[in-house]
């Protein structure tokens, strides 16, 4: 796995980011197997955000749905209908690409943390959107995002993605639904043409 999105959008030189997120691919690869559980349980990668304060792993399978699915959406951000046409839109795209989107909301501490890697098998083909203000601050929108993922969409374009539809300004305007839709929009359209720089 590649390091966290919100590494790459956090307001730091490169220098510091990937002494913190790790410089190469395997120093990146053992970061994720380290972080991925802390992020989903709630550690604080928004961008612009201080490492340093990370909240505690979380690891609660007992929050995940006994059967699978790939929206888990504890906060109740999305309509059943939602959800549906979500879940046809990530099958559709892991079907033509290989790459597998995964969506969760979530209230920290109220999250599977952990549980979550095994759940959804996440690899180096995984991205992993979490969305939770963890207080009320920052971007609602975290990523968690693979290797092989990476190599398409690189850094800049999770960090402008989580500013655009992320931002409270955006959300307080639109709702949570749209904020996630319209990311995941613009994700699985650039993972279909093969690749984008920045959000369409």
């Amino acid at each position: 796995m590649a390091f966290m999105v919100g590494c790459s959008g956090s307001k730091i030189s490169r220098q510091r980011l990937e002494a913190r997120c790790g410089a190469d691919g395997d120093g990146r690869r053992e970061f994720m197997k380290a972080a991925v559980g802390v992020f989903v349980g709630g550690a604080v990668f928004g961008l612009g955000r201080a490492l340093a304060a990370r909240p505690e792993g979380v690891n609660r399978p007992d929050l995940l749905p006994p059967t699978f699915t790939t929206v888990i959406d504890l906060e109740r951000f999305l309509t059943s209908g939602q959800r549906s046409r979500l879940e046809e839109q990530i099958k559709r795209v892991e079907d033509k690409t290989g790459f597998k989107v995964r969506v969760l909301t979530q209230r920290y501490p109220q999250t599977p943390g952990l549980a979550i890697k095994d759940y959804w098998s996440v690899d180096d083909k995984s991205v992993v959107l979490v969305a939770d203000f963890f207080g009320g601050t920052g971007s609602l929108l975290k990523f968690n995002v693979g290797e092989d993922v990476y190599a398409k969409l690189p850094p800049r374009f999770w960090s402008v993605l989580a500013s655009k539809y992320g931002n409270q300004f955006y959300v307080r305007k639109n709702g949570e639904d749209r904020s996630i839709l319209d990311s995941l929009d613009a994700i699985n359209s650039c993972l279909l043409q093969g690749g984008c720089q920045a959000p369409p």
